[in-house]
């Protein structure tokens, strides 16, 4: 049996490649750009549907009941619930990302496209200053653990 003994340079690769997979836990919302199990939207202030989906099309896709299939639903705006906003965004236009489900379809005019309804259960703002400075920190860190590496040739 060999004896394996972890170097120095071993050791720091390791912790930081388990800080490095909590962050990817953690921070997942931040820092994919696909948000399985969210919807990134947009509100719209018009007399339209309520929100345009900026990201989460498959995944509404995904979670609309087999009743509502059959139906040629268009997907980039969504009827919802509960519309989000805050004291700094009282129309709801800025970005926010929401979790639901579809319960039912609308559309604005006789003869216009379907949109799914959703019931929202839970919502919170997208900071986009938080949002770049996440991923630039991350891949930054990814850069340097994969620098380390081939440096010590790992």
């Amino acid at each position: 049996m060999k004896n394996y003994k972890l170097t120095r340079q071993k050791k720091i690769l390791l912790l930081g490649g388990l800080l490095l997979l909590s962050q990817i836990i953690y921070f997942s919302d931040y820092i994919s750009p696909l948000h399985w199990g969210h919807i990134k939207v947009s509100g719209l202030a018009c007399t339209c549907p309520d929100e345009k989906v900026v990201n989460g099309q498959l995944y509404l896709r995904s979670i609309t009941p087999d009743s509502l299939k059959k139906y040629d639903l268009d997907y980039s705006e969504i009827y919802v619930s509960d519309k989000p906003f805050n004291s700094f965004d009282p129309m709801g236009v800025d970005l926010y990302i929401i979790e639901g489900k579809v319960i039912g379809k609308e559309r604005v005019y006789e003869g216009g496209p379907w949109h799914p309804k959703l019931e929202v259960n839970k919502w919170r703002e997208v900071n986009i200053i938080k949002d770049w400075s996440t991923k630039l920190l991350f891949f930054s860190q990814v850069f340097i653990l994969l620098m380390i590496m081939r440096k010590n040739k790992i």
